[in-house]
């Protein structure tokens, strides 16, 4: 009996441990993103289509699929971006993560709270610079466009800004959407689409063929990364440009007021 109870103790014993270290594991990660995309060359594919986006000040819903989320977590990064994140185990680590990189999560997954999650986000992203989606959802399939950012940009008024991104030499991690990681030192390219406009009142037929060019240009984005970061394709943009899109969306972050959850 003795022997039960001490097994039982020592059981919960690891778990507060666990758990204590679980508290500094996301800002520990988030390091890691920023410390390793430091030493990486990036390029920007597509930093005109921004000018789009301005023009229309209202914002953006940044898409992009699952694989890209650590690369392209890191680019807008510290810009006051609202993003839906899964209420699974995983998904509290990741909110706790991109939370450090300087976004608000919203917690939701579809089938758990998803809807409420969307709604809630699509309130509060009127009061924000943009959002961001990953569009493939949390679990997959993998590269297949799911309706949150469809219905966002629907009911916002908002653009959705497909995002691509690639790098070399990386990590895969074996999971089911084979996550990039960028490996020290190596070339990063992220690539921005041509915004895609959903009309108030759309049908259900409008916005199902405006989920397939979602993913279609999703698809061709991180095709085309792909192709420049192996130097099949040439590609030259200066970092200049590259900063000047960075301060784009910091500015627009300075005309929003940090707000809690």
């Amino acid at each position: 009996m003795n022997t039960e109870a001490e097994n039982i103790h020592h059981k919960r014993g690891k778990r507060r441990i666990i758990a204590q270290c679980m508290r500094f594991l996301p800002a520990l990660i988030a390091f890691g993103v920023r410390f390793l995309h430091r030493s990486c060359n990036v390029t920007l594919i597509g930093a005109e289509n921004v000018e789009q986006i301005a023009a229309a000040e209202k914002g953006g819903v940044v898409a992009f699929w699952h694989c890209c989320f650590p690369g392209v977590a890191y680019f807008f990064r510290d810009c006051n971006f609202f993003t839906v994140i899964s209420e699974s185990r995983d998904g509290d680590l990741a909110a706790g993560m991109v939370e450090s990189l300087g976004y608000r999560p919203f917690r939701g997954s579809p089938g758990k709270g998803g809807a409420r999650a969307v709604a809630k986000f699509i309130a509060a992203f009127r009061k924000s610079p943009m959002g961001g989606f990953v569009t493939d959802g949390s679990q997959g399939p993998a590269r297949i466009a799911q309706k949150g950012p469809v219905a966002v940009a629907l009911h916002s008024g908002a653009p959705i800004c497909p995002v691509g991104m690639a790098a070399y030499p990386c990590w895969r991690l074996p999971s089911w959407d084979r996550t990039i990681i960028a490996k020290p030192f190596s070339r990063v390219v992220v690539a921005m689409g041509t915004p895609i406009w959903i009309e108030r009142g759309s049908t259900a037929q409008m916005i199902e063929e405006r989920r397939v060019e979602l993913e279609k240009a999703l698809n061709a984005l991180c095709e085309l990364a792909e192709d420049v970061v192996q130097g099949r394709v040439a590609q030259n943009t200066q970092y200049a440009k590259i900063k000047s899109f960075r301060n784009f969306f910091l500015r627009m972050k300075n005309r929003y007021p940090k707000q809690g959850r």
